[in-house]
């Protein structure tokens, strides 16, 4: 089956995507442990297909690949969105804040915007260029697995883990919670240069990379 992607992106996020720097600044030294060949060409399978479905746009997929961790982030994700007052957003990390914020001024700009987790999914993952870039445009390094836990890097610094995947009653999901971070590296180094909070951070991510503006009422719930 060809590699996918090709597809051109939206928005203006493509060059935020982590540096090939700050991934070898926290690669680890330690040695591996033995590969399973077989393990590993499931999870290169399982990740072919969850790539294909984001470069086709297929949001509703997208769930069946994730773990149940990453579904329950996504239910985290709405409840914030909808609630969260800004002293308590402000204490989370700059990917979460950046989605929250995100999400926030969808449904600011779109009041009929469904933010079950299909509709999360195609604001954060499908139609957010920075991610959309990395999962299907990225050179792949070689999977790893460790019992049920399975890993991907780049392929110009392939111990780097950036992907990240669990085997749940035997099938493989992707962590898409644990995995963000690493993915939104590259933005929130660019960000810290200039801000020196994570809300600040997201605030101008949205605004200068994003297109769109961060009002009062999308901080405060």
């Amino acid at each position: 089956m060809p590699h996918p992607i090709s597809r051109s992106g939206i928005g203006s996020l493509g060059f935020l995507l982590l540096p090939l720097c700050l991934l070898l600044a926290c690669a680890g030294s330690g040695p591996l442990p033995p590969e399973d060949p077989a393990a590993r060409k499931d999870l290169d399978a399982f990740f072919l297909r969850f790539r294909q479905k984001i470069q086709e746009g297929q949001a509703d997929s997208i769930p069946l690949y994730l773990s149940r961790e990453s579904l329950n982030w996504l239910d985290d994700m709405r409840r914030a969105s909808r609630t969260e007052a800004p002293k308590y957003l402000a204490e989370r990390p700059f990917h979460e804040i950046l989605g929250v914020l995100a999400l926030r001024v969808e449904r600011r700009l779109n009041p009929s915007f469904d933010d079950r987790p299909v509709s999360i999914l195609d604001k954060l993952v499908v139609n957010s260029w920075p991610v959309r870039k990395s999962l299907i445009k990225t050179e792949l390094g070689e999977s790893r697995v460790r019992g049920n836990s399975g890993e991907i890097g780049l392929r110009e610094a392939p111990n780097v883990p950036v992907f990240l995947f669990t085997r749940e009653g035997g099938l493989w999901k992707f962590h898409l919670h644990k995995s963000l971070p690493l993915i939104l590296q590259g933005a929130e180094s660019l960000a810290r240069q200039r801000k020196s909070t994570h809300l600040e951070q997201a605030i101008l991510v949205l605004e200068q990379y994003g297109g769109v503006r961060v009002l009062p009422e999308d901080l405060n719930r």
